[in-house]
Protein backbone atom coordinates (compact mmCIF):
# COMPACT_ATOMS: atom_id res chain seq x y z
CA UNK A 1 0.00 0.00 0.00
CA UNK A 2 1.47 3.44 -1.20
CA UNK A 3 0.99 6.93 0.53
CA UNK A 4 -0.50 9.68 -1.70
CA UNK A 5 -0.17 13.34 -0.94
CA UNK A 6 -3.69 14.93 -0.55
CA UNK A 7 -4.49 17.26 -2.93
CA UNK A 8 -7.30 19.91 -1.64
CA UNK A 9 -9.73 20.83 -4.33
CA UNK A 10 -12.14 23.27 -4.87
CA UNK A 11 -12.81 25.49 -2.33
CA UNK A 12 -10.58 24.04 0.26
CA UNK A 13 -7.66 25.03 -2.49
CA UNK A 14 -8.79 28.66 -3.28
CA UNK A 15 -8.87 28.85 0.82
CA UNK A 16 -4.85 27.62 1.05
CA UNK A 17 -4.18 30.31 -1.75
CA UNK A 18 -5.37 33.03 -0.01
CA UNK A 19 -3.56 31.90 2.89
CA UNK A 20 -0.29 31.74 1.34
CA UNK A 21 -1.14 35.13 -0.23
CA UNK A 22 -1.93 37.02 3.57
CA UNK A 23 0.99 34.72 4.75
CA UNK A 24 3.61 36.40 2.04
CA UNK A 25 1.92 40.10 2.38
CA UNK A 26 2.89 39.64 5.59
CA UNK A 27 6.52 38.32 5.18
CA UNK A 28 6.48 41.35 2.56
CA UNK A 29 5.12 43.79 5.27
CA UNK A 30 7.09 43.00 8.60
CA UNK A 31 9.64 41.07 6.80
CA UNK A 32 10.79 37.79 8.55
CA UNK A 33 11.22 39.06 12.25
CA UNK A 34 7.28 40.61 12.91
CA UNK A 35 7.86 43.55 14.73
CA UNK A 36 5.56 42.72 18.11
CA UNK A 37 3.69 44.85 20.24
CA UNK A 38 3.41 48.90 19.69
CA UNK A 39 0.17 48.35 17.78
CA UNK A 40 -3.71 49.08 18.44
CA UNK A 41 -5.77 46.43 19.01
CA UNK A 42 -9.61 46.70 20.15
CA UNK A 43 -10.14 43.90 22.40
CA UNK A 44 -13.66 42.59 22.48
CA UNK A 45 -16.90 43.97 24.70
CA UNK A 46 -19.83 43.26 25.35
CA UNK A 47 -22.27 45.55 26.45
CA UNK A 48 -25.91 44.47 28.38
CA UNK A 49 -28.72 47.31 29.42
CA UNK A 50 -31.50 46.64 31.99
CA UNK A 51 -33.64 48.75 33.70
CA UNK A 52 -31.17 50.27 36.54
CA UNK A 53 -27.92 50.24 34.83
CA UNK A 54 -25.96 49.55 31.42
CA UNK A 55 -22.75 46.85 31.85
CA UNK A 56 -19.97 46.68 29.59
CA UNK A 57 -17.63 43.74 29.56
CA UNK A 58 -14.36 44.06 28.05
CA UNK A 59 -11.61 41.08 27.72
CA UNK A 60 -8.30 42.35 28.45
CA UNK A 61 -6.46 39.21 29.86
CA UNK A 62 -2.78 39.89 30.81
CA UNK A 63 -3.64 43.76 30.95
CA UNK A 64 -2.60 44.79 35.08
CA UNK A 65 -5.11 46.95 37.06
CA UNK A 66 -2.61 49.86 36.95
CA UNK A 67 -2.44 49.87 33.24
CA UNK A 68 -6.35 50.46 32.42
CA UNK A 69 -7.69 53.93 32.13
CA UNK A 70 -11.57 54.61 32.51
CA UNK A 71 -13.34 57.73 32.05
CA UNK A 72 -17.13 58.73 31.65
CA UNK A 73 -17.34 62.22 30.30
CA UNK A 74 -19.93 63.93 28.23
CA UNK A 75 -22.15 60.53 28.03
CA UNK A 76 -19.46 58.54 26.71
CA UNK A 77 -17.52 56.17 28.22
CA UNK A 78 -14.05 55.61 26.68
CA UNK A 79 -11.89 52.67 28.32
CA UNK A 80 -7.39 52.57 27.39
CA UNK A 81 -5.09 50.51 28.62
CA UNK A 82 -1.90 48.85 27.46
CA UNK A 83 -1.02 45.01 27.32
CA UNK A 84 3.02 45.52 26.87
CA UNK A 85 4.54 42.21 25.74
CA UNK A 86 7.60 40.41 27.84
CA UNK A 87 10.38 39.46 25.77
CA UNK A 88 12.36 36.97 26.50
CA UNK A 89 16.16 36.28 24.72
CA UNK A 90 15.76 32.72 23.98
CA UNK A 91 16.86 31.38 20.52
CA UNK A 92 14.39 30.62 17.87
CA UNK A 93 12.16 32.78 16.57
CA UNK A 94 8.06 33.39 16.17
CA UNK A 95 6.66 31.94 13.54
CA UNK A 96 2.99 33.00 14.73
CA UNK A 97 1.81 35.33 16.53
CA UNK A 98 -1.85 35.46 17.03
CA UNK A 99 -2.25 37.59 20.52
CA UNK A 100 -2.48 41.20 20.66
CA UNK A 101 -0.05 43.75 22.64
CA UNK A 102 0.37 47.04 22.65
CA UNK A 103 -2.28 49.64 23.66
CA UNK A 104 -5.84 49.89 23.18
CA UNK A 105 -9.15 52.16 23.38
CA UNK A 106 -12.42 51.44 23.08
CA UNK A 107 -15.51 54.26 23.42
CA UNK A 108 -19.03 53.50 24.15
CA UNK A 109 -21.71 56.59 23.34
CA UNK A 110 -24.78 55.52 26.57
CA UNK A 111 -27.90 56.49 24.79
CA UNK A 112 -29.34 58.02 28.58
CA UNK A 113 -27.68 59.55 31.15
CA UNK A 114 -25.65 57.54 34.01
CA UNK A 115 -25.25 58.83 37.58
CA UNK A 116 -21.42 59.17 37.26
CA UNK A 117 -21.42 59.20 41.03
CA UNK A 118 -22.15 55.47 41.29
CA UNK A 119 -19.88 54.11 38.25
CA UNK A 120 -18.21 51.31 39.66
CA UNK A 121 -15.69 48.87 37.73
CA UNK A 122 -14.43 45.08 38.57
CA UNK A 123 -11.11 43.42 37.07
CA UNK A 124 -11.40 39.23 37.50
CA UNK A 125 -9.54 36.54 35.60
CA UNK A 126 -9.52 38.97 32.92
CA UNK A 127 -12.61 40.16 32.43
CA UNK A 128 -12.76 44.23 32.95
CA UNK A 129 -16.49 44.89 34.15
CA UNK A 130 -17.94 48.41 34.39
CA UNK A 131 -21.36 49.37 36.05
CA UNK A 132 -22.97 52.21 35.04
CA UNK A 133 -26.18 52.94 36.91
CA UNK A 134 -28.72 55.03 34.81
CA UNK A 135 -29.94 58.52 36.67
CA UNK A 136 -32.77 58.57 38.23
CA UNK A 137 -34.22 60.84 35.37
CA UNK A 138 -33.78 58.18 33.01
CA UNK A 139 -34.68 54.93 34.56
CA UNK A 140 -38.38 53.75 33.19
CA UNK A 141 -41.24 54.40 35.30
CA UNK A 142 -44.63 52.19 35.60
CA UNK A 143 -47.22 54.89 35.04
CA UNK A 144 -50.72 53.86 36.63
CA UNK A 145 -53.84 54.98 35.08
CA UNK A 146 -56.18 57.18 37.12
CA UNK A 147 -59.84 58.14 37.31
CA UNK A 148 -60.68 59.99 34.06
CA UNK A 149 -63.51 62.45 33.91
CA UNK A 150 -65.50 62.45 30.56
CA UNK A 151 -65.59 65.59 28.31
CA UNK A 152 -69.44 65.95 28.86
CA UNK A 153 -69.92 69.52 30.42
CA UNK A 154 -73.74 67.99 31.70
CA UNK A 155 -72.06 65.62 33.27
CA UNK A 156 -69.30 68.27 34.64
CA UNK A 157 -72.19 70.93 35.84
CA UNK A 158 -73.86 68.20 38.07
CA UNK A 159 -76.70 68.46 35.17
Amino acid sequence: MSLLRYTPTGANALQQQINQLFDQFDQDLFGRNEELGGGMFAPPMDVKEDAEAYTVSLEVPGVPRDKIDITLQDGALVIRGTREQNVEKTEGQYRRVERSYGNFSRSLSLPRAVDGTKVSADLTDGVLTVRLPKAEEAKPRQISIGATHNGNTNEQNGN
